[in-house]
């Protein structure tokens, strides 16, 4: 359906997984089962399990109106007998009496889930077999529906406040027959469905619709799909307001139901029944299928039951009176008395129960059902008559009661009762006066729009609810319609068929004029099976001869005036019938009542050589035509002249025809193959059988040549030549057998392919060969394939690339089904690695020697490994599999691309450390990377650096996808360290296929976290000092690619405002570095006065480098203090303050502070005051971070402030040429003028 919409998304497509098959129970619908949601079908809606309706009367009739009769003649009544006969078959049979005896599985109906075939000529006439459309219909009318159509329904549909998004209840009613609950399998295929509708698309809802429907669909490729017979009336349109995208329905042109065709293992009548068809049946009408359901209102009671107990019934008279033996059965009998008195009188009493009233016919009860149903053909008075030949019918009613009997006697008064459900039985019957189901031909017309109404049927309005009956003590609110029984309401069931097939056809479309043509049409034919004469097309000509004969019986023989081979036009000269190509026409009188035409020696005509059935054969009294093929190899005597005559005969007496003849077997005829329009294993244990005639002749034997041609008639099998011979088995004269089998079989591979046409003959000349006629063909050749060699095109060896064209060679690849990528074992991948055929992408040669796979048609990654691990190949056909050998195995793969390169931790994006402690799990991103056989590092450049992990191993994980490297259990070498900060990496993937290298944009640095040994210096570090005018040398590990060196505190933290040394920075300073050591140049920190530190252990060293970083040890390996020698200007420029007269060079303390100024003052841990006489005062320890009281250090170490605070040495107060000395963290002495330019200093 091409205008289907979806009108909401919260419908979910619904499918259930188990593999299962079901069955839909058909009746009166419910209140809101209403056109609205498509309730339209004329047999009602689906009913749940235990509200189906069925039949319970055991006996049917069918009869055929005189219409019908006319125009379908007895080849049609023998189609419509045909099938009840399927039904009849499948209630009671030699195998089990009544379906509940009946084991699905050990019956025949295992795997039956398709029983349809295809006639080729009906289907190219446009002939649809009435015999599978008549039980079709059966089977809605014993209470199934067709479940491509009914298995999910709309229940009931709500919407929002606007009602712009609507949400439907969607029930499943699809009843598996073995456990009675819902699935979504259909004959074991699963469906899933969708909601179909007549509003226009618009989201959100704009305009409602009017019908709207839940429509089943399928992607199943099985075959299987659509094939239950209970929905084969749904292949004509009509019962639905809307268009189906699919017809719910295997039924059409050409398409017949036949128990041949079942799959199930056995081939009864019964067997035409799908799987799930005989499941819905038997669930139906079990006998153990309890529900209260009345009797049919034409059913009256003829021996009513028997409530009393058997103890009672010598006491208590049955309806029936007293029975000595019960001779009709049931629970009529009794236990006969002991002597001849009655019982005692007794008392009277009254009973608080009513009188027992008398004997009625029970009608409402809980029963079971009618497990041996039979359908009778109960004719008119005569075939055309109008009188309907009236019959009756009894049985024996089964219904389980606890009914009993109110007892008012003499002495007593008591209910004899059931304390229990029991059976009872009371024998019903039924007058019948008309046909339950009737047959009738008439001019349906056709419908508002043009198109012709095949058939019409009598719809299910008449049918009785039961549901009523079936409610507990508790009124419900909502009753469901169902159970409830099937009855013909007092008229028959009227199945009429359209005559479409009475006159021609002419288009016109406004010509001036439009020749006619006198091709005739018909819609009906009765198929039974897939040559070309297996069908009969109605009407036939004949018919009305047929019957005029039979409603008028012959008085006198038939003559014979005239036996020809030209359809009648001349006589047949004496050695010229050829019985496989020519028709022997009989002309006379009186030919419509023959019964057998015999074909007699002219010499001895008490020899008979065969004797034939004329059915089919009576064009009229004056005609009878004995098609080509009728006559059997007895009757071929070489042509030897005269020899042969042909005598008729009707229930009078017979007529020889006045010519003789001699009949020769010409080329033999092929009506069909046990493979027509099917697939033929060649190699397996089946051979094909050939149906046809001419398979035997008198002068040149039987079948000895074969050859096979394509559709188009050119030559496969011999590779050339004009046949070849082969070993037939001839069954007969119209069956053959060609070998098969695995060891000499006549088909060969060059026969593979698809529709493919054999000839036959008795002898090697061209001319002796079956002609080509309109036989089905065989639909493939072939056999279970077999893989000689896989490869990639433009690639060496055997290898299967998925991005390139993959070429497999074999035999028998043709029909392939599915492609299958193993393991080189054999077994499968989980999930499967496949490609199901047919593919875009996928070609197959039509011989099938070759499959080509184009470039990324395999897409599942699945089976892609390194070429170390190879994989197998799998093709499967409809015949079977084939498997490349193990010594062929091969690497599959595509070409890797490696996209993205991640994994490192926040703390250093871009760099990998690749250490064992610490270390980042690399993640390499891109596609085809199973077929990495080793991932390398290397510069960005792409030159190899020699560090590389080989794959597989463990700790990397491959994915088609992703590698991911776990660097805690497998690492790259030392080799692929970044050697600077400024040096960066790629990943190449290593593989089969050509190397894949990350993007420049995806490099990175590669490192170990930098670890500390020791500290140097070039002027060492005495007393654990660094001085900063010399040289610091960091001794470690991982410092090649060092991004920064500084000092820090005793904690590693940054000192304030003091920057780290790069490696460009620490090159100019004159410093160098490697991997294991790291030089920091004379005076290369630029804020070394913020350094300095006189706290012992108060300084260390910092190493980062781009994944990690590492401070020197907090001891005195690792740990010192820093100072560099105290500087000093002028001696103008040195001293300040408020006590200081710098014109002068006085301080006077009196007046304020001292102050000193210069650089390095924070590494000086003791202050001097010199005399200026060769004599210093005793050293005051400072401290800049915690100096005494009366001092300070300016934080940037370049001035001391001494205040009033502090106790000047009283014996430097008041002289001249004094001066200051600061002792640095290093003892290096620095004094604050030379020698005779002290200042002066007064209290």
């Amino acid at each position: 359906m091409n205008f289907i919409r979806t009108l909401l998304l919260c419908i979910v497509l619904a499918a259930v997984a188990r593999p299962a098959q079901a069955f839909v129970l058909i009746g009166l619908p419910s209140l809101n089962q209403n056109p609205t949601f498509n309730f339209t079908d004329d047999m009602g809606a689906p009913r749940d399990i235990k509200q189906g309706f069925r039949w319970n009367i055991p006996n049917l009739t069918y009869s055929f109106d005189a219409s019908f009769v006319t125009f379908f003649g007895l080849d049609g009544i023998n189609a419509v007998n045909e099938a009840f006969g399927v039904l009849n078959d499948f209630f009671t049979n030699g195998s089990y009496s009544g379906v509940t005896a009946m084991d699905l599985v050990a019956d025949g109906f295992r795997s039956n889930y398709n029983t349809t075939a295809i006639n080729t000529t009906a289907q190219n006439a446009q002939v649809m077999d009435i015999k599978s459309l008549v039980l079709g219909m059966l089977v809605n009318n014993m209470g199934l529906g067709n479940p491509h159509r009914h298995a999910f329904s709309i229940n009931s549909v709500s919407t929002n406040l606007a009602g712009t998004q609507w949400n439907f209840n969607v029930v499943l009613r699809n009843w598996d027959p073995i456990t009675y609950t819902s699935s979504a399998s259909i004959n074991n295929v699963a469906y899933s469905y969708r909601l179909i509708h007549d509003a226009p698309p618009s989201v959100p809802v704009t305009i409602a619709p009017s019908v709207m429907d839940m429509e089943e669909f399928t992607s199943d490729t099985s075959g299987d799909a659509w094939s239950a017979i209970a929905g084969i009336a749904d292949a004509f349109y009509g019962n639905t307001a809307l268009f189906w995208t699919d017809t719910p329905s295997l039924y059409g042109f050409g398409v017949y139901y036949h128990k041949d065709n079942a799959v199930g293992g056995a081939n009864e009548p019964r067997h035409t029944l799908t799987y799930d068809d005989a499941g819905g049946l038997k669930y139906l009408y079990r006998t153990n299928n309890f529900v209260y359901e009345s009797l049919d209102p034409s059913v009256v009671l003829v021996t009513p039951t028997q409530f009393l107990p058997i103890t009672a019934i010598p006491v208590f008279p049955g309806p029936t009176g007293r029975l000595f033996p019960d001779i009709l059965g049931g629970n009529q009998g009794l236990i006969p008395r002991r002597n001849l008195p009655g019982l005692p009188p007794g008392i009277p009493t009254v009973s608080v129960l009513p009188a027992p009233l008398p004997p009625v016919l029970v009608d409402v009860a809980l029963r079971g059902g009618q497990d041996t149903m039979q359908f009778h053909y109960q004719p008119f008075d005569s075939l055309l008559g109008v009188t309907f030949t009236a019959t009756n019918q009894t049985w024996t009613d089964v219904f389980v009661s606890t009914n009993g009997q109110n007892v008012v006697s003499s002495g007593n008064a008591f209910v004899i009762g059931q304390p229990s459900l029991k059976f009872f039985t009371q024998t019903i019957g039924r007058a019948i006066f008309q046909p339950d189901i009737i047959f009738v031909a008439d001019d349906l017309g056709v419908s508002p729009d043009g198109v012709p109404i095949a058939w019409d049927r009598t719809a299910a309005t008449n049918w009785i609810d039961n549901s009523t009956n079936n409610i507990g003590a508790v009124l419900l609110t909502t009753i469901p319609t169902g159970p409830g029984i099937i009855t013909t309401a007092g008229a028959p069931i009227q199945y009429t068929f359209n005559k479409i097939a009475e006159g021609f056809e002419v288009i016109w479309s406004g010509e001036a004029s439009v020749i006619g043509n006198t091709t005739p049409y018909s819609l009906w034919g009765h198929i039974f099976g897939p040559g070309s004469s297996d069908m009969t097309i109605f009407p036939n000509n004949g018919r009305m001869s047929i019957i005029e004969n039979m409603l008028a019986p012959a008085t006198l023989p038939p003559t014979i005036s005239m036996v020809s081979d030209d359809g009648g036009l001349s006589p047949i000269l004496t050695a010229s019938l050829a019985r496989t190509s020519e028709t022997l026409t009989l002309i006379g009188q009186n030919l419509a009542s023959v019964s057998s035409i015999e074909i007699i020696d002219t010499t001895n005509t008490n020899i008979i050589y065969q004797t034939i059935s004329p059915i089919g054969m009576i064009l009229s009294d004056q005609k009878i035509s004995i098609p080509a093929g009728i006559l059997n190899e007895t009757t071929d005597n070489n042509g030897t002249a005269s020899g042969r005559r042909v005598r008729a005969r009707n229930s009078i007496g017979p007529a020889v025809g006045p010519e003789a003849f001699g009949i020769t077997t010409g080329v033999p005829v092929i009506t069909g193959t046990s493979a027509d329009n099917d697939t033929f294993d060649r190699r397996g244990n089946s051979p094909l059988r050939v149906f046809g005639y001419g398979f035997k002749a008198v002068s040149s034997g039987t079948l000895t040549h074969l050859r096979v041609e394509d559709a188009s008639g050119n030559l496969l099998q011999p590779a050339s030549g004009t046949s070849t011979a082969v070993t037939f088995t001839v069954i007969s004269d119209t069956e053959a057998e060609i070998p098969a089998g695995s060891s000499s079989p006549a088909i060969t591979s060059l026969s593979d392919g698809a529709n493919r046409r054999i000839r036959i003959a008795r002898a090697s000349a061209a001319g002796d060969l079956s002609a080509t006629n309109s036989v089905p063909l065989i639909a493939n050749v072939t056999t279970t394939p077999t893989i000689t060699s896989v490869s990639t095109l433009s690639v060496s060896g055997s290898n299967f690339q998925r991005d390139g064209t993959v070429e497999i060679n074999g035999t028998a690849l043709n029909t392939a089904t599915q492609i299958e990528l193993v393991k080189s074992d054999g077994s499968s991948f989980s999930p499967t690695v496949v490609i199901n055929l047919p593919a875009a992408g996928v070609g197959i040669e039509s011989n099938g020697s070759r499959i080509t796979i184009s470039p990324n048609t395999l897409t599942n990654s699945g089976a892609d490994a390194s070429s170390s691990d190879t994989r197998r190949l799998k093709v499967s056909n409809l015949v079977g599999t084939g498997t490349l050998a193990l010594a062929s195995a091969f690497a599959v793969n595509t070409q890797p691309t490696v996209t993205a390169v991640s994994g490192f931790a926040a703390t250093h994006p871009g760099a990998f450390d690749r250490s064992q402690a610490t270390g980042d799990d690399l993640l390499i991103t891109g596609t085809g990377l199973k077929a990495a056989t080793e991932i390398q590092i290397v510069d960005e450049s792409g030159l190899s650096l020699s560090t590389s992990i080989p794959l597989p191993i463990t700790g990397v994980t491959v994915t088609d996808t992703s590698i991911t490297i776990d660097t805690q259990t497998v690492q790259f070498g030392s080799g692929a360290d970044s050697t600077s900060s400024s040096i960066y990496r790629r990943i190449r993937v290593i593989s089969p296929r050509n190397d894949a290298t990350a993007p420049i944009s995806q490099n990175f640095q590669v490192a170990l976290p930098p670890t500390f040994t020791s500290l140097t210096g070039s002027t060492g570090l005495a007393s654990a000092n660094f001085e900063r005018n010399g040289t610091l040398v960091f001794n470690g590990t991982g410092l090649a690619n060092f991004t920064q060196i500084q000092i820090v505190d005793s904690t590693g933290n940054a000192i304030t405002s003091v920057t780290g040394l790069g490696q460009a920075t620490l090159v100019g300073s004159g410093g160098a570095f490697g991997a294991t050591s790291i030089t920091v140049g004379t005076d290369s920190f630029t804020q070394g006065n913020l350094l300095d530190s006189v706290t012992a252990l108060n300084r260390r060293v910092k190493v980062t480098n781009p994944v990690g970083s590492v401070v020197s040890d907090n001891n005195s390996s690792g740990a010192f203090t820093v100072s560099d020698e105290a500087t000093f200007g002028t001696t103008a420029q040195t001293f300040a303050g408020l006590g200081f007269n710098a014109s002068t060079t006085i301080y006077d303390l009196s007046v304020g502070s001292l102050v000193i100024n210069g650089a390095n003052f924070r590494g000086v841990k003791n202050i001097y005051f010199d005399y200026g006489n060769g004599s210093v005062s005793t050293a005051t320890a400072v401290n800049a971070s915690a100096p005494p009281a009366g001092i300070s250090f300016s934080a940037d170490g370049t001035q001391i402030t001494i205040t009033s605070a502090f106790s000047l040495p009283a014996s430097w107060i008041g002289g001249g040429n004094r001066s200051v000395i600061l002792n640095t963290a290093a003892n290096r002495n620095a004094t604050t003028f030379s020698t005779g330019s002290g200042i002066t200093t007064q209290p």
